[in-house]
């Protein structure tokens, strides 16, 4: 009897809703301190608006680690040309040009949070890309997805002379070589500040029903601390913790985050000319010799 191969389970990445968990703390709260007037509405068929004004973000330098470079083995021609001399004289010629290639940063995230389209993480690059020259910014923004890819366009030019003998061709070719770094990285970022969530009823020109306030860092540690997120052993949401603020009834939300990263860019220019003989010229060559 055969059976059937399963193929290797890929593990999914962990991520926190912070904001799927802000609705759910805004609907109950809804129901525990409704008027009598609110208790009209379903608070599931309003509109749920949440507020990040006064929610500040701070990301630490990143820890990049099991750094992996690489030089690709093939070279990327930006352009080539022939100059082709059928004169019987030396000729010289100007060869000028510019081109761009694109410098690619792909990031996988493994551990996180998922943020609204209002807030971002910023991952600042390691110093060795930094140093390439890559056309890179210095920092890069994480969304909400789990896999993104941004493209940077970098510049070349080349401006020489390239001298061709009589009754012959010269090729020219601009190569670009090019380095790919593979590495990990895990992001330390807090946040804290009070959230404001308002109910408006899309019936009514969104008029507004209910406001809600909160501490973010206290919000979330009731959700952290619900059945559904209790840690059963010491790695589990180990990526996401509160602290007590000094001085403060606040909390402090902590998350880092882990990933991957995939850069790929050019690091050298060179310009390869490669000269021919016109066949013309062997034959009246090879003519003269038996003459």
């Amino acid at each position: 009897m055969n059976r059937s191969i399963t193929p290797k389970q890929i593990k999914e990445p962990e991520l926190f809703d912070i904001t799927n968990q802000l609705k759910l703390w805004a609907i109950n709260m809804y129901h525990l301190t409704a008027t009598k007037d609110q208790k009209k509405y379903d608070p599931i068929e309003l509109i749920l608006r949440i507020l990040w004004d006064d929610i500040h973000v701070n990301n630490e330098k990143p820890e990049y680690y099991d750094n992996n470079r690489i030089k690709l083995p093939k070279s990327n021609i930006l352009f080539s040309t022939t100059f082709k001399n059928n004169t019987d004289s030396e000729q010289e010629y100007n060869f000028h040009t510019e081109r761009c290639t694109r410098s690619i940063i792909e990031i996988e995230i493994q551990k996180g949070v998922i943020l609204s389209k209002e807030l971002s993480l910023k991952l600042a690059l390691p110093n060795s890309i930094m140093e390439a020259n890559a056309g890179f910014k210095h920092e890069i923004s994480i969304g909400s997805s789990t896999r993104q890819s941004t493209e940077e366009e970098l510049a070349w030019g080349v401006d020489t002379r390239i001298t061709v003998p009589p009754r012959h061709s010269a090729f020219a070719e601009v190569k670009i070589e090019e380095e790919e770094m593979n590495c990990c990285f895990r992001l330390k970022t807090s946040m804290y500040g009070r959230i404001r969530i308002l109910f408006l009823d899309p019936i009514h020109d969104n008029s507004l029903i209910k406001y809600l306030e909160g501490d973010l860092g206290t919000i979330i540690q009731e959700s952290l601390k619900s059945d559904r997120f209790k840690q059963n052993d010491t790695e589990q949401n180990s990526y996401l913790w509160t602290e007590s603020m000094t001085k403060s009834n606040q909390r402090i939300f902590y998350i880092e985050t882990y990933g991957k990263c995939k850069f790929r860019f050019g690091v050298h220019q060179f310009v390869e000319v490669n000269q021919k003989v016109h066949l013309e010229n062997n034959y009246i060559n090879n003519n003269n010799n038996n003459n």
